[in-house]
């Protein structure tokens, strides 16, 4: 019992790190594509990449010395889906503009007393249960029996074998060493992003908490308790808590479900601080339609995509997974 409520503790932690990162320093992804694309203000996308460089330096480090085993993580499997990652990352990427967040952001603006965040957040796993294993599963098992890419032969499912294969080690390892540097360059030499040291802060923790969800369950599958390790992802953990709480009193809460409700408490505890605690609903009925049309398209792509942009996105992009490259892409163009 103690060593199953480790894997709780440890999602908790996790998720609670990430949401008061994201709450503390106001990282949203939808932000800052649109101050990009809109206003030419690229200061919220650097931080997002200081996010992924740290994400990437701590959880390639902690591999490298052994504390975090990614050999059987699900991002680095040979086999991708690849039209279940282009098309689940666009859909993710237009639900997300008319949401105004992702999934994760959804439950950040929930901690701090957004109901329409709430709500949506609930239709986000709805669909997410309806496209695993419900209405839509059998959809979903037809798509991605199409567009599956098998590539074992020419390295692997990892940036670092496919490198390996073209260039050999020596190369592969400088270019790989060289991203997370480079991200780190990018921004550090934008005075504009050093002058928000919030948003320098919540995004460094935002990257460490991803390494931190490796750690923990990685730790769990050396006890024999889980079979493979994961990071912090939120659609099919949103999906899973609407179920537990339906039929299932919690008795097998498992890493993704506690990471959620570490970042609900996270974001209320930072709202709460700086006195930002709002209770907001929607403004009209357009607004609710188009909240629920969100919310399915992100439940509905998380699912195909198997991930989120922080799942698909910073979590894939630790492990150096070649479907992280392609989600995010795919996410830029639905948006």
């Amino acid at each position: 019992m103690f060593e199953a409520n480790a894997i709780i503790i440890g999602g908790f932690l996790a998720g609670a790190l990430a949401g008061g990162a994201a709450r503390f320093g106001k990282l949203c992804t939808m932000s800052a594509i649109e101050d990009a694309l809109v206003a030419r203000d690229f200061r919220g996308l650097k931080a997002w990449g200081l996010a992924l460089a740290i994400a990437i330096a701590a959880t390639q480090t902690a591999s490298l010395l052994g504390f975090v085993d990614l050999s059987r993580a699900l991002y680095l499997s040979p086999r991708i889906h690849l039209i279940g990652t282009l098309l689940g990352g666009a859909m993710f990427g237009l639900g997300m503009t008319l949401v105004g967040t992702c999934g994760f952001g959804l439950l950040v603006r929930a901690g701090g007393g957004d109901l329409r965040a709430a709500m949506s957040a609930l239709v986000v796993g709805i669909f997410a249960i309806a496209v695993t294993a419900g209405l839509l599963g059998p959809l979903r098992m037809s798509l991605l029996e199409f567009g599956v890419i098998d590539l074992t032969t020419i390295g692997g499912g990892s940036l670092v074998g496919l490198l390996q294969r073209a260039t050999g080690t020596s190369v592969a390892a400088l270019v790989l060493s060289s991203l997370p540097i480079g991200l780190l360059t990018a921004v550090l030499i934008d005075r504009k992003i050093r002058q928000r040291p919030r948003l320098m802060i919540g995004a460094f923790f935002m990257g460490l908490s991803i390494a931190a969800g490796w750690y923990a369950t990685s730790r769990a599958v050396d006890a024999l308790l889980i079979d493979r390790p994961e990071s912090l992802s939120f659609v099919a953990p949103m999906g899973r808590a609407l179920l537990q709480f339906m039929a299932d009193p919690f008795r097998n809460t498992g890493f993704g479900v506690a990471a959620m409700f570490g970042v609900l408490a996270a974001s209320f505890a930072i709202a709460w601080w700086r006195d930002e605690l709002r209770s907001e609903a929607f403004d009209d009925a357009t607004e609710m339609r188009r909240h629920v049309l969100g919310g399915a398209l992100m439940g509905i792509g998380g699912v195909l995509a198997q991930g989120c942009t922080i799942g698909q996105g910073l979590s894939a992009a630790s492990t150096l997974a070649v479907t992280a490259p392609l989600f995010i892409a795919a996410v830029f163009l639905g948006a």
